[in-house]
Protein backbone atom coordinates (compact mmCIF):
# COMPACT_ATOMS: atom_id res chain seq x y z
CA UNK A 1 0.00 0.00 0.00
CA UNK A 2 3.08 2.50 0.93
CA UNK A 3 4.66 1.95 -2.83
CA UNK A 4 0.95 2.78 -4.11
CA UNK A 5 0.77 6.05 -2.31
CA UNK A 6 4.60 6.61 -2.70
CA UNK A 7 3.20 6.01 -6.79
CA UNK A 8 -0.05 8.25 -6.63
CA UNK A 9 1.84 10.60 -5.01
CA UNK A 10 4.87 11.10 -7.77
CA UNK A 11 2.08 11.44 -10.24
CA UNK A 12 1.15 14.23 -8.58
CA UNK A 13 3.61 16.19 -8.37
CA UNK A 14 4.53 15.59 -12.17
CA UNK A 15 0.78 16.79 -13.29
CA UNK A 16 1.35 20.00 -11.10
CA UNK A 17 4.84 20.64 -12.59
CA UNK A 18 3.12 20.45 -16.05
CA UNK A 19 0.13 23.00 -14.85
CA UNK A 20 3.06 25.28 -13.26
CA UNK A 21 5.03 25.05 -16.78
CA UNK A 22 2.34 25.20 -19.01
CA UNK A 23 0.84 28.26 -17.17
CA UNK A 24 4.17 29.76 -17.17
CA UNK A 25 4.49 29.08 -20.96
CA UNK A 26 1.43 30.73 -21.39
CA UNK A 27 2.44 33.82 -19.58
CA UNK A 28 5.92 33.89 -21.22
CA UNK A 29 3.71 33.53 -24.49
CA UNK A 30 1.62 36.20 -23.65
CA UNK A 31 4.75 38.60 -23.01
CA UNK A 32 6.17 37.85 -26.18
CA UNK A 33 3.38 38.62 -28.24
CA UNK A 34 3.36 42.24 -26.86
CA UNK A 35 6.69 42.71 -27.04
CA UNK A 36 6.50 41.44 -30.83
CA UNK A 37 3.37 43.73 -31.60
CA UNK A 38 4.55 46.86 -29.51
CA UNK A 39 7.99 46.52 -31.39
CA UNK A 40 6.35 46.30 -34.38
CA UNK A 41 3.68 49.30 -33.90
CA UNK A 42 7.21 51.66 -32.77
CA UNK A 43 9.55 50.52 -35.83
CA UNK A 44 6.81 50.96 -38.29
CA UNK A 45 5.12 54.28 -36.55
CA UNK A 46 8.37 55.76 -35.43
CA UNK A 47 11.22 55.15 -37.81
CA UNK A 48 11.55 56.24 -41.14
CA UNK A 49 13.84 53.04 -42.73
CA UNK A 50 10.64 50.69 -41.24
CA UNK A 51 7.63 52.54 -42.48
CA UNK A 52 7.21 51.47 -46.05
CA UNK A 53 9.26 47.50 -44.94
CA UNK A 54 6.27 46.32 -42.89
CA UNK A 55 7.40 42.56 -43.43
CA UNK A 56 11.28 43.26 -42.51
CA UNK A 57 9.68 45.18 -39.27
CA UNK A 58 8.05 41.94 -38.49
CA UNK A 59 10.74 39.95 -38.85
CA UNK A 60 12.62 41.94 -36.01
CA UNK A 61 9.72 42.30 -33.75
CA UNK A 62 9.14 38.51 -33.99
CA UNK A 63 12.62 37.58 -33.54
CA UNK A 64 12.72 39.96 -30.45
CA UNK A 65 9.59 37.72 -29.46
CA UNK A 66 11.24 34.57 -29.78
CA UNK A 67 14.35 35.68 -28.03
CA UNK A 68 12.66 36.66 -24.91
CA UNK A 69 11.01 33.56 -25.09
CA UNK A 70 13.62 32.17 -25.05
CA UNK A 71 15.72 33.20 -21.79
CA UNK A 72 12.51 33.24 -20.11
CA UNK A 73 11.22 29.84 -20.69
CA UNK A 74 15.03 28.68 -20.31
CA UNK A 75 15.36 30.11 -17.08
CA UNK A 76 11.80 30.31 -15.22
CA UNK A 77 9.34 28.22 -17.04
CA UNK A 78 11.55 25.12 -17.43
CA UNK A 79 14.49 25.70 -15.36
CA UNK A 80 17.36 24.84 -17.54
CA UNK A 81 20.74 24.78 -16.32
CA UNK A 82 22.01 24.62 -19.48
CA UNK A 83 23.44 28.02 -19.85
CA UNK A 84 24.84 27.70 -23.21
CA UNK A 85 23.02 28.98 -26.63
CA UNK A 86 23.60 25.57 -28.23
CA UNK A 87 19.82 25.34 -27.51
CA UNK A 88 19.07 27.95 -28.91
CA UNK A 89 18.77 27.72 -32.66
CA UNK A 90 16.38 24.22 -32.13
CA UNK A 91 14.29 26.81 -30.13
CA UNK A 92 13.97 29.07 -33.15
CA UNK A 93 13.71 26.23 -35.33
CA UNK A 94 11.14 25.25 -33.36
CA UNK A 95 9.01 28.58 -32.80
CA UNK A 96 9.32 29.37 -36.93
CA UNK A 97 7.85 25.36 -36.96
CA UNK A 98 4.89 26.31 -34.87
CA UNK A 99 4.87 29.45 -37.07
CA UNK A 100 4.04 27.67 -40.00
CA UNK A 101 1.89 25.55 -38.04
CA UNK A 102 -0.01 27.99 -36.20
CA UNK A 103 -0.20 29.73 -39.98
CA UNK A 104 -1.59 26.64 -42.09
CA UNK A 105 -3.95 25.44 -39.06
CA UNK A 106 -5.67 28.90 -39.59
CA UNK A 107 -5.93 28.42 -43.42
CA UNK A 108 -7.30 24.41 -42.97
CA UNK A 109 -9.60 25.21 -40.21
CA UNK A 110 -11.35 28.52 -42.26
CA UNK A 111 -11.05 26.56 -45.43
CA UNK A 112 -11.44 22.72 -45.07
CA UNK A 113 -13.27 22.62 -41.27
CA UNK A 114 -15.60 26.48 -42.13
CA UNK A 115 -14.78 27.55 -38.86
CA UNK A 116 -15.06 31.35 -38.18
CA UNK A 117 -11.70 33.25 -38.21
CA UNK A 118 -12.24 33.41 -34.54
CA UNK A 119 -12.35 29.66 -34.66
CA UNK A 120 -9.65 29.34 -37.14
CA UNK A 121 -7.44 31.62 -34.36
CA UNK A 122 -8.41 29.79 -31.95
CA UNK A 123 -7.54 26.46 -33.12
CA UNK A 124 -4.29 27.94 -34.47
CA UNK A 125 -3.01 29.45 -31.45
CA UNK A 126 -4.24 26.31 -29.56
CA UNK A 127 -1.80 23.87 -32.23
CA UNK A 128 0.79 26.02 -32.10
CA UNK A 129 1.20 26.33 -28.14
CA UNK A 130 1.13 22.04 -27.88
CA UNK A 131 3.34 22.20 -30.83
CA UNK A 132 6.23 24.99 -28.79
CA UNK A 133 5.46 23.71 -25.58
CA UNK A 134 5.87 20.04 -26.18
CA UNK A 135 9.42 20.39 -28.50
CA UNK A 136 10.26 22.78 -25.30
CA UNK A 137 9.49 20.68 -22.84
CA UNK A 138 10.57 16.68 -23.80
CA UNK A 139 13.52 17.89 -26.74
CA UNK A 140 15.18 21.64 -25.96
CA UNK A 141 14.72 22.14 -21.90
CA UNK A 142 14.61 18.27 -20.94
CA UNK A 143 16.23 18.07 -17.23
Amino acid sequence: MATLNKRTHSIAIRQAEWIEQGIKFLLVGLMNTSIDLGLYYLLTRFIAAFAEASVLAKGVSYAAGVINSYLWNRSWTFRSEDRSWRTFAPFALTNLIGMAINAGALWFGMQSLSLSETGGLLLATALAFIWNFSISKFLIFKR
